[in-house]
């Protein structure tokens, strides 16, 4: 029955659960609730229903493995073998899912004097934890990759089952096959969270309002500020972070993996001969700015990319985005109930892992909702709770 607020024809939706973040972490819970049969009646709220803004959108659409938490590495793991079956997975009576474009080319960290003990360790730890990879020494690493100048390196970690895809497709995947299960989309962002005894109690946007006794904050970037809708401390703050696309030469790093250099910048070859560049910097806006940044590229990246690669000092700078890292305190993501509203679930703060491991959280919530606990893959100590209790799980493996 429809109501008004403040002058406004209000929609009202009654649901088992509402979800607020159409980007790939919600749509991934909604799809997991609805295929598992673990609730029936689930609302998405897309906060950027064009995704001009989203983290996802905005992905470089890395995956890998090199983490340094086992609970990182159990959801990337898990994650791997479901975007290897993505497009059967997500088939909906039209036909399969879309192609995501995984391209299992490989993760290569290089190694130098100076990172060399850090990396290694983290390896035999990621070895323990059954990760693929390999050790390799520099004459392997510049027989596999003449192009790059390795006068400096001792070596190299090469994550096996890693590589990239298409970010977009995932998030279409998972909203296609979602809303053919039953999952209705508002496209629409959230401008409240009504709670009642303690508890979450619905989401209203400009022209709807869904009542449901457990609400996700899966809002990326925004999950902070979606917390504060409901009351609560959801530690995520935005940071921005560039990427740039170049084109090369020659049509020479087709079989190229994501490589991470020890200054910081990592590259991956892009459809068409392109390539892929991006890196982390201290002084990066922690705010929601997407502005693209060419000096930055030009002044504090490329010598140090033409140094690796000398060949890619003739290369054409064509175009780049801006995109946010959703950012927790200790660079690690949040998967579970919030300790101070009771039906208020959150699963963000990725801090750039989002697309590594989307497919696994958005289990992990969704059996927390529907049995009480996460069962398929371990996600001790992404609790919400850790924050409060000062327990921080820190993450080394950050690009």
């Amino acid at each position: 029955m429809p109501t008004s607020s403040g002058g406004i024809t209000l929609e009202e939706v009654c649901a088992d659960v509402a979800i607020v973040g159409g980007g790939v972490m919600g749509p991934s819970v909604a799809y997991h609730l609805r295929n598992l049969n673990l609730a029936e009646h689930v609302v998405v709220f897309e906060q950027d229903p064009l995704h001009m803004h989203s983290s996802t959108g905005l992905s470089a659409g890395g995956i890998r493995q090199l983490f340094s938490s086992a609970a990182n590495i159990a959801l990337a793991r898990w994650s791997v073998g479901f975007y290897r079956r993505f497009a059967e997975l997500t088939a909906t009576r039209q036909g399969p899912g879309p192609d995501v474009g995984f391209r299992e080319n490989g993760y290569l960290f290089l190694l130098d004097a100076a990172n060399e003990e850090m990396l290694s360790r983290r390896a035999d730890f990621q070895e323990a934890q059954g990760v693929a990879l390999q050790r390799l020494s520099v004459p392997e690493v510049q027989k596999r990759y003449p192009e790059m100048d390795v006068s400096d390196l001792t070596g190299g970690i090469f994550g096996v089952e890693a590589g990239f895809l298409d970010p977009y497709q995932v998030m279409r995947g998972f909203t296609d096959k979602a809303r053919e299960l039953g999952v209705r989309f508002v496209p629409e962002q959230a401008v409240a969270i009504e709670t009642s005894n303690g508890r979450a109690a619905a989401v209203r946007s400009e022209s709807v309002r869904v009542t449901a006794p457990i609400i996700v904050d899966a809002a990326g970037a925004w999950a902070g500020a979606v917390g504060r809708l409901a009351g609560v401390d959801v530690p995520v703050e935005p940071t921005a972070r560039q990427i740039w696309v170049f084109g090369v030469p020659e049509d020479r790093f087709g079989h190229y993996p994501l490589v991470v250099d020890p200054s910081g910048f990592y590259f991956r070859p892009e459809a068409g001969g392109r390539v892929l560049c991006g890196k982390s910097f201290p002084e990066d806006p922690k705010d929601f700015v997407w502005d693209w940044n060419r000096d930055l590229f030009q002044e504090a990246v490329w010598p140090d990319l033409a140094t690796r690669v000398p060949m890619l000092e003739r290369l054409h700078l064509e175009s780049g985005w801006c995109g946010l890292y959703e950012v927790t305190p200790d660079d690690n993501a949040i998967i579970g109930p919030h300790p101070d509203l009771a039906g208020f679930y959150v699963i963000a703060g990725f801090s750039g892992h989002g697309m590594m491991q989307g497919p696994a959280a958005g289990l992990a919530l969704a059996e927390m909702i529907g049995h009480g606990e996460a069962r398929s893959v371990d996600v001790t100590g992404l609790d919400a709770r850790r924050f409060g209790e000062g327990r921080l799980l820190r993450e080394d493996a950050v690009v």
